[in-house]
């Protein structure tokens, strides 16, 4: 029987710090493809870009991040925690701002960098290495519960995004957003930090101060173990397929002959699917660990992809939502749990911050290979059973990882 009068005693008792994981989650909507993706024909229409050329653009952008947070992503591990999530927030918002000012390829360029670097990058890499880091026990589920900031903000942000378009142009949307996340994170984030006697787990400091039995993994260690390059795979795959199909998404929608506007406003299916699966794979982690449930993590991804590809009707929108939305929610719990599990939390920091390297890694290559097989007119039939050859691929090579010792 799954835990969930637990669950809701733990929420109970840690809300305020799993609220602000849960903020930072959700601000970092602003950096992530969905977002991105629902003014990009609006951008490739003012600067003449084609789906290739934009997605090249996008790609590059986000290998810079990829690189700026293999060396940013330790910082969690030595900076107090409250003044740099502080100052990201803060950087977050001026980045978001001077989005809405880009003139050209060059300055999107550097703009998606921006946006980018400090939302899907920093903000959420500081949100999941610290629910990681302050609970053992719970770990799952507070990872669960602090994700649900992405599901949120993707049943906020397309159907907010899109009525804004129609009445301002897309440039104005970015200043928009960045004062309504300056108004309802900076003033809380102080207060929700603090570190309870509840939480098992440590923070950076207490780690440095500890001496533990339990072996830490630095990330020089990590790096010369092959399990790692057997298992990356499996956080890069779902994020270039859900990036790939979300950068596109206006594109592939319409091609398909749906009202996109019907397709935003089901984002939140997504979002309701990606809490259930979050809590459900959040307790299943808690009661099983995370290496136990990795091989299997992938397979709602794989169902809604399908869906999406072989169905002709507008009434399949629900369940290709759903299942991508379920899909999403399994992700974060399972992963993030598992680099604590194999490595340690002393260098959870840095260790996450390679996992997030190749996870941004991969959503950089999904928008540049999806825009070049569009432009090439591949079918999506064929991109669609591409990826789930390559899911099924991943999946058998976690098996044989987490087999060996």
């Amino acid at each position: 029987m799954l835990k969930t009068a637990g669950t809701l005693v733990f929420v109970r008792r840690e809300w305020r710090f799993l609220l602000f994981g849960l903020l930072l989650a959700f601000w970092s909507g602003p950096g992530q493809t969905f977002v991105i993706s629902l003014v990009g024909g609006h951008i490739r229409a003012e600067f003449g870009l084609s789906h290739g050329s934009f997605g090249a653009i996008y790609t590059a952008a986000t290998l810079v991040c990829a690189a700026m947070l293999w060396k940013a992503g330790p910082l969690v591990d030595r900076l107090p925690l409250r003044q740099f999530a502080f100052k990201v927030a803060l950087i977050m918002i001026a980045a978001m701002v001077a989005f809405g000012f880009v003139q050209g390829p060059i300055t999107l360029f550097f703009g998606i960098i921006a946006v980018r670097f400090m939302g899907q990058g920093m903000m959420n890499h500081i949100s999941l290495t610290a629910m990681a880091r302050r609970y053992e026990a719970e770990r799952g589920r507070a990872i669960a519960i602090a994700t649900f900031g992405y599901p949120i903000g993707e049943a906020v942000f397309p159907p907010v995004v899109v009525a804004m378009l129609t009445i301002m142009d897309w440039r104005f949307i970015w200043p928009v957003l960045a004062a309504v996340m300056a108004i309802t994170l900076l003033p809380v984030m102080s207060r929700l930090i603090h570190h309870t006697k509840a939480q098992d787990g440590h923070g950076a400091e207490e780690l440095a101060a500890l001496d533990e039995d339990a072996r830490h993994w630095t990330r020089a260690e990590m790096l010369r173990d092959r399990k790692f390059y057997m298992l990356a795979p499996t956080a890069m795959a779902p994020s270039a397929i859900f990036t790939g199909v979300f950068f596109h998404q206006v594109y592939l929608v319409t091609s398909k002959g749906w009202s996109f506007e019907w397709w935003s406003l089901s984002f939140s299916i997504f979002a309701l699917a990606a809490v259930i699966g979050g809590i459900i794979t959040g307790i299943l982690v808690d009661r099983f660990r995370a290496r136990r449930l990795v091989p299997y993590v992938l397979l709602p991804l794989s169902v809604g992809i399908y869906i999406f590809a072989v169905s002709t009707s507008e009434f399949y929108v629900a369940p290709i939502m759903f299942a991508l939305g379920l899909g999403a929610g399994c992700l974060n719990p399972v992963l993030s749990s598992l680099w604590a599990e194999l490595y340690g939390t002393r260098h959870l920091g840095a260790i996450r911050a390679v996992a997030t390297v190749v996870m941004v890694f991969g959503s950089a290559l999904g928008p540049v290979f999806m825009g070049w097989a569009l432009d090439a007119e591949v079918t999506l039939s064929v991109i669609v059973y591409t990826s789930i050859a390559l899911v099924i691929a991943c999946a058998l090579l976690a098996k044989i990882a987490l087999m060996t010792r």
